[in-house]
């Protein structure tokens, strides 16, 4: 006679798990592996004891904000959280079409062993306000500015560089810049070993005198007075295009957006006038654009 089989319970199983009480210093090394917008938006909010985890010092000595919000507001706010949980340890700051010279001079204030700065595209940045902040953060070491700025020395607003014993490497792109600035940062960086402004437009020629005073730096690549200028008069009128609220420029035949893009790099296109709207897009994925890719910037700014 068979015997009935006993009903098998099986054993009771947690499905949940209390994610706070994980301990500080595991939390530590995942925002470690985490960007700065991820930690303000995202993970450092869930709870009390991972928001405690979050403003963690060493967590904020670099810190890369893209511009994640259209605001610009919100973003500047941010990055004021971002230096103040540094506790004055900032060295690395990147940012992204935002910042302007009140964020530039928070960061000064507070930053003083800041080593590296990049601005991309940070069109708010007067030449003043990047002169502020160069003579209250002496330890600099790299500067990248992509751009935004205009190094022309053509309008009221020149650049003053102020010596700068620690910085070793420059890099300049996307910007209009003259003779006379290229020679302030020579004469200024005295122990420069970087200096690239091939991707800028001259508005003079540079002189035997200038490559006289370049000689000492390692790596050089200055700008070109001729080959560059339609480049950067294309770009000229694709801003003005962008900013002129009266037209839809979706509308746009695809040869013309074509020949604009052929005057692009790779990361414009990727980050900034490929997503402008759906039929820009379509412009940006044309195979003959992609014939030459160059990330040369990108690699730069990492």
């Amino acid at each position: 006679m068979l015997m009935p089989v006993p009903e098998l319970t099986p054993p009771e199983t947690t499905t949940t798990r209390d994610w706070s009480e994980l301990p500080v210093d595991v939390l530590s090394v995942v925002f470690a592996k985490l960007g700065a917008a991820e930690i303000l938006m995202g993970a450092g909010i869930v709870c009390s004891s991972w928001l405690h985890a979050a403003k963690l010092p060493h967590l904020w000595r670099c810190v890369d904000i893209p511009q994640v919000v259209r605001n610009d507001a919100v973003c500047c706010a941010m990055a004021k959280v971002a230096v103040d949980r540094s506790d004055e340890r900032l060295e690395v700051f990147k940012a992204m079409y935002f910042v302007d010279d009140e964020l530039l001079k928070y960061i000064g204030h507070r930053s003083p062993g800041l080593k590296s700065l990049c601005l991309d595209s940070c069109s708010m940045v007067s030449n003043t306000g990047l002169t502020q902040l160069m003579a209250m953060t002496p330890l600099l070491e790299d500067l990248v500015l992509r751009g935004g700025l205009d190094l022309s020395d053509e309008f009221d607003d020149p650049l003053v560089i102020p010596t700068m014993h620690q910085l070793r490497q420059i890099a300049l792109g996307s910007l209009y810049i003259s003779r006379k600035t290229l020679t302030k940062f020579v004469d200024s960086c005295p122990h420069l070993e970087l200096l690239d402004a091939s991707e800028c437009v001259a508005v003079d020629v540079v002189d035997d005198a200038l490559r006289a005073k370049c000689a000492r730096i390692k790596t050089l690549k200055l700008p070109s007075y001729s080959s560059a200028t339609d480049a950067m008069a294309t770009l000229d009128q694709l801003y003005y295009l962008a900013d002129d609220d009266d037209e839809d420029w979706s509308e746009l035949p695809l040869d013309a957006l074509s020949v604009v893009f052929a005057n692009l790099h790779a990361v414009d296109l990727l980050m900034g006038a490929g997503r402008l709207c759906s039929s820009w897009l379509n412009a940006a994925k044309l195979p003959h654009l992609w014939r030459c890719i160059d990330m040369q910037w990108r690699i730069t700014m990492s």
